[in-house]
C-alpha cells in the first residue's frame, strides 16, 4: 500500500512537471512570434521532418528532444532558415540557426573562426574522425580559419573561390558546420531581440557561400 502511495505521488508531481513545461513552452513560443514575426518567421513546437534530417546531420551536442522550446522557421528565395531555441539546464540555453538549400552538396566540415584563443588541435566528436586540414597554400584563409574535414573531399569543396569568398566575409560566427544540403551555427543563451536580425544575416551568407 505505501509503495502504491509513493508511485501515485511521483506520477503525480511528474505530470505535474510536464503540463508545466508545456505551458512554459507555448508562451515562450508566444512571445517569440512577436520577436521573429517582423522578419517573416512562423513559430513551431518542432522541426518539420526535412529539416530534422538536415539537423541531425551536423551531429549537434543535445539531448533530449523534449528540451526544444521552440522552433522559427522563415523562406528567403532557395534558402530556408530554421532556427531553434534548446533549454540545455536550468537557467542554460542555445540557439541553433540551420541554413537549407539543395543547391548544396558538402562533406562533413566544421569550420572555426582563427582567433589567439582559439585551440589549434580538436578532438572528434561522437567517434567521428574529422581531420585537420592543412591550408598553409592559402596564408590568407589559414591565418583566418581552422578546418576540419575529411582532407580531400573538403579540399575540392573549400575551393580557391570559397576560401576567397571566407576571407571577405566581415561577419564570419567563431563556428559553424557544413553538411549535405545545409549549414548550421550556434550561439550561447535565448533567442533575443538584440541578436536575432545578426544572427539571421550571418546563416543567410554562409548558406549562400556554399551553394553551386
Amino acid at each position: 500500500m505505501e509503495t502504491l502511495i509513493i508511485m501515485s505521488v511521483i506520477a503525480m508531481f511528474l505530470s505535474a512537471l510536464f503540463w508545466a513545461m508545456v505551458s512554459g513552452n507555448k508562451q515562450r513560443r508566444k512571445a517569440l512570434s512577436g520577436l521573429v514575426a517582423p522578419l517573416g518567421f512562423d513559430v513551431l513546437s518542432k522541426f518539420d521532418e526535412e529539416s530534422a534530417d538536415h539537423f541531425h546531420q551536423h551531429k549537434p551536442m543535445m539531448g533530449l528532444m523534449m528540451n526544444v522550446k521552440a522552433v522559427c522557421v522563415a523562406d528567403s528565395g532557395s534558402i530556408r532558415i530554421v532556427v531553434m531555441e534548446y533549454h540545455v539546464s536550468k537557467g542554460f540555453y542555445r540557439q541553433y540557426f540551420l541554413g537549407i538549400n539543395r543547391s548544396i552538396s558538402a562533406p562533413e566540415i566544421v569550420i572555426k573562426r582563427r582567433t589567439p584563443s582559439t585551440k589549434s588541435v580538436w578532438t572528434a566528436s561522437w567517434g567521428d574522425v574529422l581531420f585537420q586540414l592543412d591550408f598553409s597554400d592559402d596564408p590568407e584563409f589559414d591565418a583566418k580559419f581552422i578546418v576540419r574535414g575529411d582532407p580531400e573531399q573538403t579540399r575540392a569543396f573549400l575551393n580557391s573561390n570559397r576560401r576567397k569568398s571566407l576571407c571577405e566575409v566581415s561577419d564570419a560566427p567563431d563556428c559553424f558546420s557544413v553538411c549535405g544540403k545545409s549549414v548550421l551555427l550556434e550561439f550561447p543563451n535565448r533567442i533575443d531581440g538584440s541578436t536575432f536580425e545578426r544572427h539571421v544575416g550571418q546563416c543567410l551568407a554562409l548558406t549562400t557561400l556554399m551553394m553551386d
